[in-house]
């Protein structure tokens, strides 16, 4: 817009409409071969789930990864070498499932029982302390 010389929103709103975006629809647009579909398929490279999902990256403690809220432990036949205290790649699904994925393969994982609440020891009230011993003066 600068080298169009546009100073005011008013001409950069004109150069806009009557300039740049029919230069832009005739120079960078394409038509797709199909007018009923452009989409493409998807290949065995494309994993859907994996895409719509939400991620986070989470750490590995003891071989289980907290995820929201919950604590996941990897399955035995799963834990490889230069796991623990790596960077996983955790996955929510929009079916709700959890995938944890480490060094581009899924690790299979399991929820683990939460504990039990504990139960709170009732705080028993001090007794008051007796008075400061003063010296008598004699």
């Amino acid at each position: 817009m600068r080298v169009a010389g546009v100073g005011t929103i008013g001409e950069a709103n004109a150069y806009l409409e009557k300039e740049y975006l029919p230069w832009w629809n005739r120079t960078l647009t394409v038509e797709p071969v199909h007018a009923d579909d452009a989409h493409r398929p998807l290949g065995k490279e494309h994993d859907l789930a994996a895409i719509l999902s939400h991620v986070e990256k989470r750490r590995v403690n003891n071989y289980t990864v907290r995820f929201d809220g919950k604590l996941y432990g990897i399955e035995r036949q799963d834990i490889r070498v230069g796991l623990r205290g790596a960077d996983v790649r955790v996955e929510e699904r929009l079916d709700g499932t959890v995938a944890v994925r480490f060094q581009g393969e899924y690790l299979r994982v399991r929820l683990c029982p939460q504990p039990a609440p504990r139960a709170s020891k009732p705080v028993k009230a001090k007794a008051p302390r007796g008075k400061a011993r003063t010296r008598a003066s004699g």
